[in-house]
């Protein structure tokens, strides 16, 4: 498939309760964590770029200043299927084929795994995997959304992934951002790498 076949959104309407604070907008050297992936998918030719958000959030305009829609979930206390629902709405008044989701918090996902997920959809569902775990960012082709549309709660996609086939990506690539302590102790690994979290 062709990335201007499929419609990109990425979920950033979690309340962040774990964090105790916007965790979206913390700074990661010079750069608010919920952009850190959302600028590179932004270069990526689609049908749409979609940010689903929570009404008034601080990182909104921020994407929207990328080329994103945005798209107010009113209602976050749904959990991550209520900002799936709303995707897939925004999607479907699109011309797109496919759907691929990415969560706000997953700083190091690069637009190559995306792309490869692209390439890699035909027809069905294709996730991301650590090598353990199937999880976003993932894509969904048309015909299945009425299974993201069935979801409930805050698990969002988890079941729908648990079967689908994967791409296996670099050590540390799917890691997310959940309390204090994942940001502390993310800072510090990359402090005795060296690495900047835009150079992963």
């Amino acid at each position: 498939m062709d990335a201007g076949d499929v419609a990109i959104a990425v979920l950033a309407a979690g309340k962040a309760s774990r964090f105790g604070s916007d965790k979206l907008m913390v700074q990661m050297d010079g750069v608010p964590l919920g952009l850190l992936a959302a600028q590179r998918l932004a270069m990526l030719p689609s049908a749409a770029h979609i940010a689903v958000c929570q009404p008034g959030a601080a990182i909104a305009p921020q994407y929207a200043s990328m080329g994103y829609a945005i798209v107010e979930n009113p209602d976050a206390d749904q959990g991550l299927s209520g900002s799936l629902h709303l995707a897939v709405k925004a999607a479907s008044a699109t011309q797109a084929k496919a759907l691929l989701v990415l969560l706000a918090d997953m700083p190091f996902v690069d637009a190559d795994h995306v792309q490869r997920l692209i390439a890699a959809c035909d027809g069905d569902i294709k996730a991301s995997s650590d090598g353990k775990h199937n999880m976003p960012p993932a894509i969904f082709s048309r015909p299945t959304w009425p299974l993201l549309l069935a979801t409930k709660g805050d698990s969002g996609a988890r079941d729908i992934l648990a079967n689908a086939q994967t791409l296996t990506t670099p050590d540390g690539m799917l890691r997310d951002i959940d309390t204090q302590d994942d940001l502390v102790a993310l800072k510090a690994r990359l402090h005795r790498i060296g690495q900047a979290p835009y150079d992963y």
